[in-house]
């Protein structure tokens, strides 16, 4: 019996090989954060918040979410599409709506962006956020990255396209409108699948493993 256990070992290799492998795998790819086109404009989009500060009228001015259907509501002008328009866009167009009410209405526009984080991040949920922030900006507002966070893997997820940014490279990226957050975005940070933890338990496998084969031998 004794001579069987290196044949046994052999069989028992390729199975620990597979795992290994399998733990040091990648996840599935995705376009590299160069092919990123940033837009030249921010635009808005269902979700997101306007600020709106009409001077002398308190009870216009305030936050307005955008609905499901891309419109903002204001007293005297009801609904007013804004999906698609920028910052300064929307300015302009509300000035011209309120002009029918208020002589010369002086009218301040900001927007904030709905972006969601999720994954190995502490505080992973959706979050307003200002035009100008980052990616980078976002992983500081979310409590940054858990300790298992695979950081050469980070995902962002744009217009149907995934992204796949190293944050290492990020840190020293020259481009940074790529790393600018538009509306919409969803960044996925994963796991590292090789960690201390995974590690202590393919060692409990292996050791199950050969002492299933030299009870067997023996």
């Amino acid at each position: 019996m004794g001579a069987c256990l290196p044949s046994l070992c052999r069989r028992a290799t390729p199975i620990v090989l597979s795992l290994v492998a399998a733990a040091c795998s990648s996840g599935p790819a995705g376009a590299p954060l160069a092919q990123l086109v940033p837009e030249t404009l921010t635009t808005i989009r269902s979700g997101d918040v306007v600020i709106l500060e009409l001077w002398g009228q308190p009870e216009v001015s305030g936050e307005r979410i955008v609905d499901d259907n891309g419109y903002i509501h204001l007293p005297l002008l009801r609904a007013v599409q804004v999906a698609g328009m920028s910052a300064e866009q929307i300015r302009e167009r509300l000035t011209e709506l309120y002009g029918q009410y208020y002589s010369d209405p002086l009218i301040v526009v900001n927007v904030r962006l709905g972006v969601s984080v999720t994954g190995e991040v502490r505080g992973p949920q959706r979050y307003t956020v200002d035009p100008a922030l980052n990616v980078l900006d976002l992983f500081g507002l979310a409590g940054g990255l858990t300790f298992e966070a695979k950081k050469d893997a980070i995902e962002l997820n744009r217009g149907g396209t995934r992204y796949i940014i190293d944050l290492d490279d990020a840190l020293l990226y020259t481009e940074a409108e790529k790393l600018r957050l538009q509306s919409g975005d969803w960044i996925y940070v994963p796991r590292r699948f090789w960690t201390l933890q995974r590690t202590l338990a393919y060692a409990t496998i292996g050791v199950l493993m050969l002492t299933a084969i030299s009870f067997f031998v023996d």
